[in-house]
C-alpha cells in the first residue's frame, strides 16, 4: 500500500484577497519566433533547463512533508556562516534574512516557518543585453533550474539539521518575493516594480527558503542615492516594448497593500510576442555590466 504523507500544519496561511496566485500557464506554450535558430546544443541546453525547472517546481512543493521531528529554532553565527559559504559555492550571489511578511503570502497558500530566507542569483550581462531575444528566455530558465536546484539542496540541508523548513522555487512560490527582498534590505523597489540591486540592478531571481531556525538580524542599507537616481531616470517605463510599466504606481484591491508599476498581463504578452522581452532589464542603467 502507498504511504500517504501527512500534511504538516502550516505557520501561516495566506489571508489577502488580493494576492492570489495564479500560473502563467501562457508560458508553457512559448515558441521560437520564425527568425530565432538555435544551435542544436544550446537548443538541447535550453529543453534542459526547461525541463528541470518544471521538474524543480515540482519538488520544492513537496519539501514541506520533510519535517517530521524537526522543531529545532536555535542556531548560531558559525552555523550561518557556514550555510552562507555553502550557499555561495553552490551559486547564490545574493543572501538576506527576514520575518516571513504575512501580509504578503499568496491567498489560502500555507506556509511553514516564521522567517525567510531570501535567495538571489544574478542574470548574466552578456545575455540580456541581447533582449529581447532567445538568449534572455535561456538566461531566465537556467537561473530557475539553477536557483530552484540550490534552494532544494539548502532546505534539505536545513532539514537534515532539524529544522522545520520549506523550499520555494524561483519559477514561483508561496510568497512575494518581492516584497521579501525589499524587507531583507537587498535592494530597493524600482519604478518597474522589480528589485533593484547595488550587485546587478533588476538582473537576478529570487527563491526563498522558510523556516523555524532563528535567523540573523536583517542588516541595515541605505539605497537613497539609487532610489533617487531611478525615480529621475524612467528608461523602463520609456522602453518599455509592451506598455505595460506606469509611471504612477496603482494598488491592486480596494485594501490591499500591494502597489505595482507593472500591468502583468501586459508583461506576460511581450514575453509571448516579443521574445522573452527582457527589455527592461537591458535598459537600467545600473543593471549594466561595468567594466
Amino acid at each position: 500500500m502507498m504511504e500517504v504523507k501527512k500534511k504538516p500544519e502550516p505557520t501561516f496561511v495566506g489571508c489577502n484577497d488580493d494576492l492570489v496566485f495564479i500560473v502563467p500557464k501562457e508560458l508553457f506554450t512559448m515558441k521560437l519566433n520564425s527568425e530565432q535558430k538555435l544551435e542544436p546544443k544550446m537548443a538541447k541546453k535550453f529543453s534542459q533547463y526547461l525541463r528541470d525547472t518544471f521538474k524543480g517546481f515540482q519538488l520544492a512543493n513537496k519539501t514541506k512533508y520533510n519535517n517530521e521531528n524537526n522543531d529545532k529554532t536555535e542556531t548560531t553565527s558559525d552555523f550561518w556562516a557556514d550555510f552562507e559559504k555553502r550557499a555561495i559555492n553552490e551559486g547564490v550571489d545574493l543572501i538576506g534574512y527576514v520575518p516571513v511578511q504575512e501580509g504578503y503570502i499568496f491567498k489560502d497558500l500555507p506556509i511553514i516557518g516564521k522567517n525567510a530566507i531570501v535567495l538571489g542569483m544574478e542574470m548574466k550581462w552578456n545575455m540580456i543585453k541581447n533582449a529581447p531575444g532567445i538568449e534572455c528566455g535561456i538566461e531566465s530558465f537556467r537561473v530557475y533550474d539553477e536557483l530552484g536546484k540550490v534552494t532544494i539542496k539548502l532546505t534539505e540541508y536545513l532539514q537534515q539539521k532539524g529544522y522545520r523548513t520549506e523550499a520555494h522555487h524561483p519559477f514561483g512560490g508561496k510568497l512575494l518575493y518581492t516584497a521579501h527582498a525589499k524587507a531583507a534590505n537587498l535592494g530597493y523597489m524600482g519604478r518597474n516594480g522589480l528589485i533593484v540591486t547595488p550587485e546587478f540592478g533588476p538582473r537576478q531571481r529570487w527563491s526563498i527558503i522558510t523556516t523555524d531556525a532563528d535567523i540573523p538580524k536583517t542588516k541595515e542599507m541605505d539605497y537613497s542615492e539609487m532610489s533617487d537616481f531611478c525615480e529621475s531616470c524612467g528608461a523602463c517605463i520609456e522602453n518599455c516594448i509592451g506598455g505595460a510599466v506606469y509611471d504612477q504606481p496603482f494598488h491592486k484591491g480596494e485594501d490591499a497593500e500591494i502597489i505595482t508599476h507593472i500591468d502583468r498581463n501586459k508583461c506576460i504578452e511581450s514575453l509571448l510576442t516579443n521574445n522573452y522581452c527582457s527589455n527592461c532589464l537591458k535598459v537600467c542603467p545600473q543593471g549594466k555590466k561595468r567594466s
